[in-house]
């Protein structure tokens, strides 16, 4: 997925959902992090998935 992409499924998602889901994944995003940042750091699928698609 490139970052328009990425951009346009993030829109319909907060913050919290993100990080939410970055914990179940094992990952730690970091002292401040965006959405996009989480988002990039996520699975593909898992993306798609909390997003709805």
């Amino acid at each position: 997925m490139d970052d328009n992409e990425i951009a346009e499924l993030i829109r319909q998602l907060d913050l919290k959902t993100l990080k939410e889901a970055a914990k179940a994944e094992g990952i730690k995003p970091g002292r401040c992090p965006t959405k996009l940042s989480i988002a990039r750091m996520l699975p593909e699928e898992t993306l798609k998935k909390i997003a709805g698609r």
